[in-house]
């Protein structure tokens, strides 16, 4: 389910250095569920296909950039996500994804990531937790990992 910033507790606000950033509009406690990742799910094959155009780009992925780029929506695969497996969340469009699309990276994290391939009903599922109590005003961040950092290189999708 997508939930808005604000009944998260949430704030949607520029981040010094990093654009924009979701910050705590409330304190928070040590373990308390932040949200979900939300957006489309791919496998790896589409995601390869759309990002990077290796593989086979089935007409089905031509159809989705195009889409894309008529409602101006990037195809920077910046917003990719792994579940686990071949299963991915790609949270760039807007209008498939939610408020946690706004998370950044901080080598000292308070959120911390978790990750189902499989959750209730058989979906994938990502979601946030908190790793510490958490004061209002304070940035919510997490560590992408190493794929992140090593896997991407300009024009490349990170995974």
């Amino acid at each position: 389910t997508s939930t808005s910033a604000a009944a998260a507790g949430a704030d949607i606000r520029p981040s010094p250095g990093k654009g924009m950033g979701a910050f705590a509009a409330r304190a928070r406690g040590a373990g308390e569920l932040v949200g979900d990742y939300v957006g489309e799910i791919m496998s790896a094959r589409e995601k390869d296909a759309r990002y990077l155009g290796l593989g086979e780009v089935a007409e089905a992925d031509r159809a989705w950039i195009e889409s894309r780029r008529q409602r101006g929506v990037t195809v920077s695969g910046a917003y990719i996500l792994g579940v686990g497996g071949d299963i991915f969340v790609d949270a760039e469009d807007p209008q498939h994804s939610n408020w946690c699309r706004y998370l950044n990276h901080d080598n000292a994290p308070n959120i911390a990531l978790k990750t189902l391939p499989r959750g209730l009903g058989g979906k994938p599922r990502a979601w946030f937790v908190t790793l510490r109590a958490v004061q209002a005003g304070e940035e919510l961040v997490f560590d992408y990992g190493d794929d992140y950092w090593h896997d991407s290189a300009p024009g490349s999708s990170p995974v």
